[in-house]
C-alpha cells in the first residue's frame, strides 16, 4: 500500500484535478478554441522524492530506499510532446528518466539477488528508471475556456536496482554488486483537463491529469499532476505545480525483481506551443 505521505499527495492532486474538471465543464460555454495549437512541447525540472521498497527475484530479500539508505530528493527532467493533429484528437509522447543513488552503513542485514550484506557494511544503492509513454487523447469537451479529455498512454518503464558493497555469497565475503531489472509496458487510462479562468485572456491556465490501471495479480500503476500556467509570450508559458510521477507496484516473479516505487515532488518548466 502507498505510504501516508504518498496517499496525502495523491489525494491533494485528485482534489485539484476534480476542481479543475468541474470548473472547465461549468465554464465551457463558447465554441472557439483559445489554444488552437498544432504542436506543444513541455520541458520541466522535477524535484523528485523517491520512496519504496525493492525485492529480489522470487521475493527473495528486499531493501527500503528510505529506512535502509535514506534516499532524498533530487533534480531530474520530465518532458512531453502533444501533437494536436485534429480539433479533438492528440498524439502524446512523454519521457521521464530517473537516476538516484545513496550510500549507508547498514543497521540490519539485507539479502538481495543472492547476496547478503551484513550489519555494519558500507553499501551503495542505485536506482535507474527510464519511462517512455506514447498515447492518444480525445477531447470529450473542448471550448474556448478549456477542455476535458480522456487519454490513454502505454508507459514503457525500464527499472534497474543495484546494491554495491561487501557482501557474502556461500560464506565468502568480497566487494559485490547485486542487481536486477524489470521492463514493464503498462497501459494507463484517465481524464486530462485544461481551464482558462480569465474570461478575456489566456494569460492564466490550470491543467492536470489522473491516470492509472490495476493489473490484478501483476500489480498496479498511478500517475497524476496539477499545474498553474502563466503565459509570458504568445508561444511560451511557464508552468509550476506538483507531480506524482508514478505509484508503481510490481509483484515480480521467478526471474525478475519486484518493487513498490513512488516518485513525487514539485515541477517547474517551460511550455512552447505553435
Amino acid at each position: 500500500m502507498p505510504s501516508i505521505a504518498s496517499s496525502k499527495a495523491f489525494s491533494f492532486l485528485v482534489a485539484i484535478f476534480l476542481s479543475l474538471t468541474t470548473m472547465s465543464v461549468a465554464c465551457a460555454a463558447q465554441t472557439e478554441d483559445r489554444d488552437a495549437y498544432k504542436l506543444r512541447i513541455d520541458a520541466a525540472w522535477w524535484f523528485s522524492n523517491p520512496t519504496g521498497t525493492f525485492h529480489g527475484s522470487a521475493n527473495a530479500g528486499e531493501f527500503d530506499l528510505n529506512k535502509d539508505f535514506h534516499f532524498g530528493s533530487y533534480s531530474t527532467f520530465a518532458g512531453k510532446i502533444d501533437w494536436h493533429f485534429k480539433r479533438r484528437h492528440h498524439f502524446l509522447l512523454g519521457i521521464s528518466p530517473v537516476s538516484s543513488s545513496s550510500s549507508a552503513t547498514l543497521t540490519r542485514s539485507i539479502e538481495f539477488q543472492g547476496v547478503t550484506y551484513d550489519v555494519g557494511a558500507k553499501v551503495s544503492a542505485n536506482i535507474q528508471s527510464l519511462s517512455f509513454s506514447p498515447g492518444y487523447q480525445y477531447d470529450i469537451i473542448r471550448r474556448n475556456s478549456g477542455y476535458l479529455g480522456l487519454a490513454t498512454q502505454v508507459f514503457l518503464l525500464n527499472t534497474k536496482a543495484s546494491l554495491t558493497g561487501t557482501g557474502t555469497v556461500n560464506g565468502v565475503s568480497a566487494t559485490r554488486t547485486a542487481s536486477g531489472s524489470v521492463f514493464s509496458p503498462l497501459p494507463a487510462l484517465g481524464p486530462r483537463a485544461m481551464w482558462y479562468p480569465l474570461r478575456e485572456s489566456s494569460r492564466l491556465s490550470l491543467d492536470g491529469y489522473v491516470m492509472g490501471m490495476y493489473f490484478f495479480g501483476y500489480g498496479d500503476f498511478i500517475t497524476a499532476q496539477a499545474r498553474l500556467g502563466v503565459a509570458i509570450h504568445r508561444h511560451w508559458t511557464v508552468r509550476v505545480g506538483y507531480q506524482m510521477g508514478n505509484y508503481l507496484d510490481i509483484h515480480g516473479g521467478s526471474n525478475q525483481i519486484g518493487m513498490r516505487f513512488v516518485q513525487k515532488g514539485p515541477v517547474a518548466g517551460l511550455e512552447a506551443s505553435w
